[in-house]
């Protein structure tokens, strides 16, 4: 009896909701927190540095007769440039962090993934970077199996070019955040909890109403 006289209170199904969305996003939090405690014990997930060799590259060249300190000098020959990691030998992904200065507009960069082998790079399956205080550009893929990658890098003005100085490309640079939700998932930490009391509040004025009309009946 307390339970119920406490649910019709205005503010008790508002409440309730979020304190679920909260348990929930605890629980999803340790859960990955443990997966990747168990992929670092099995050695697939470590911190990996890579340069321009190592991946396959398309509309890129490399521009002889310059240097840039360590960086490797790249310049697009299309306006579709391409890195392609076709194989990553089992390797569990959870970022990919870009070092590069850029000569002219980079405009779109974008990350794609697949998650089974054999299968087409798609929009759907693409994520875009955060550029960090250092001027890297800091992709965040989601927890998945993760097949191949393929890295745009920049998206040129038609007609022109755009000179890439890379530095280094390292895998698994900053994994963590667990418990930190993003910009979009604490937007919807604000408002499914929201939406869920509405319609909870809606059933419950739903199942009142035929409660009252089934009395009436009866009496």
């Amino acid at each position: 009896m307390k339970l119920k006289q406490l649910l019709r209170r205005r503010w008790a199904l508002p409440a309730l909701c979020y304190l679920v969305a909260l348990a929930v996003w605890i629980v999803l939090g340790a859960a990955a927190l443990a997966g990747d405690i168990w992929a670092r014990s099995r050695g697939s997930l470590s911190e990996q540095t890579l340069h321009a060799a190592d991946f396959t590259l398309d509309g890129l060249e490399p521009l002889e007769g310059r240097a840039d300190g360590e960086a490797e000098m790249l310049v697009t020959t299309t306006g579709d440039p391409q890195m392609l990691l076709a194989d990553l030998g089992g390797r569990t992904v959870r970022t990919l962090q870009v070092f590069a200065r850029y000569e002219g507009d980079a405009r779109e960069m974008c990350l794609y993934y697949t998650t089974a082998a054999g299968q087409p790079y798609s929009p759907d399956r693409r994520v875009y970077p955060a550029q960090q205080a250092d001027g890297s550009y800091l992709y965040t893929l989601p927890r998945t199996r993760i097949v191949s990658l393929r890295l745009d890098p920049c998206s040129p003005d038609e007609g022109k070019q755009v000179v890439l100085a890379l530095d280094k490309i390292v895998l698994n640079a900053q994994v963590g955040g667990y418990f930190l939700p993003s910009w979009y998932q604490a937007f919807c930490l604000v408002l499914y909890p929201a939406l869920a009391a509405a319609l909870l509040d809606w059933l419950q004025a739903v199942a009142a109403s035929w409660n009252q009309r089934r009395r009436a009946k009866q009496n």
